[in-house]
């Protein structure tokens, strides 16, 4: 689950049928302990009015705590996951609440001392912060609870969208791979008999090696950016002998990044969707630009010039890499456009391969 999306969902999440409804239970539920509260601390005054002040300062104190805990809650939630930071999310809360409860009791019994007049004993004060501490916890784990279930939720979603888009990703893979022996042969009969032509030899030896590429790296996770901008090249180089000069695309890649992953295929998928959603003319050249951004992304931008009738999608794209970033490293691509250019960021990551 994506934290940022957490806090549009919290101010509801007491309540499936939206906020309305919470709001009424929470306004009511503080309206009885702010009632309940001066009997407990120091019992009724017997004078209505002072009630009625004992009873806005309860409210008061009620409403801080537990509109305070809510936000105190929701900020944890947003800063640290339920299932990977559980230890950091639990420390953070329970120290931020006890400072919240000390700080909010401190100034009710600043008021009851200096505007009702009434004094109290040090246990009054003390079983005052108790109650204060204990109710506040009390609502704070009911909202931990709900976010907990959110984050639960989404995350069971989430793996079953990922496990449909892997599903979906092998099966096209599979069914671009029809007999792959049998295209290798093929295509080593091929290079035979074009061998005094050097220019189609390169491409026949370029398409043999992508068609390798996707048969060792079909059940891998990741794949490392040395060897994912190999395929990348022959990639262009095969779609460069189609375009010629209507395609111009220039990597700059420095060699020190070659130790990072990528997941495999994610780079040349990038250039295909270029070629397939662009125009690519001797009027209109498409120039595609492979570089690094310093905060270790991978970044492939060209110019935009969309085609007027557009190829049907292969269900391979975007959404597909951004599935499997989002599996494999809790991060998201980035997708924008601006001052004409269509850019896909890609985040580099360290993994064994």
């Amino acid at each position: 689950m994506k934290h940022q999306e957490f806090s549009n969902s919290f101010p509801k999440m007491m309540n499936p049928y939206g906020r309305g409804r919470e709001y009424i239970i929470r306004f009511t539920a503080i309206f009885i302990i702010a009632f309940i509260s001066p009997f407990v601390d120091f019992g009724a005054p017997a004078d209505k009015s002072l009630f009625l002040k004992a009873f806005l300062i309860s409210f008061v104190r009620t409403a801080l705590l537990w509109n305070g805990s809510m936000v105190i809650i929701q900020y944890a939630v947003n800063r640290f996951s339920v299932f990977k930071e559980t230890l950091k999310l639990i420390v953070l809360q329970i120290v931020a609440l006890s400072i919240f409860v000390l700080v909010v009791e401190s100034a009710e019994y600043f008021a009851i001392d200096a505007y009702l007049r009434i004094s109290l004993s040090g246990s009054k004060v003390a079983l005052m912060f108790l109650i204060s501490w204990i109710i506040t916890f009390m609502i704070s784990s009911i909202y931990a609870s709900v976010a907990f279930f959110i984050e639960w939720k989404e995350n069971l979603l989430r793996t079953q969208a990922l496990e449909k888009a892997n599903l979906e990703a092998r099966y096209e893979t599979l069914r671009n791979q029809v007999n792959p022996h049998f295209l290798f042969n093929s295509l080593n009969t091929l290079l035979m008999l074009v061998n005094d032509n050097p220019e189609a030899s390169r491409y026949v030896e370029s398409i043999s090696e992508i068609m390798r590429y996707m048969l060792q790296s079909r059940d891998k996770e990741a794949v490392l950016l040395r060897d994912e901008l190999t395929i990348a090249r022959e990639y262009v180089y095969i779609q460069q002998i189609r375009f010629g000069d209507k395609l111009q695309v220039e990597f700059e890649i420095p060699e020190n990044y070659y130790h990072y992953a990528i997941p495999p295929l994610a780079l040349q998928m990038l250039l295909e969707n270029t070629l397939k959603h662009n125009v690519a003319s001797r009027e209109h050249p498409l120039h595609v630009k492979v570089s690094v951004a310093e905060n270790k992304y991978i970044v492939v931008e060209n110019n935009q010039k969309s085609k007027t009738g557009k190829e049907p999608s292969t269900g391979i794209g975007l959404e597909n890499i951004r599935s499997r970033y989002l599996f494999l490293t809790g991060k998201d691509i980035v997708v924008k456009q601006e001052n004409g250019k269509f850019v896909v960021m890609l985040p580099l990551f360290e993994k064994s391969i």
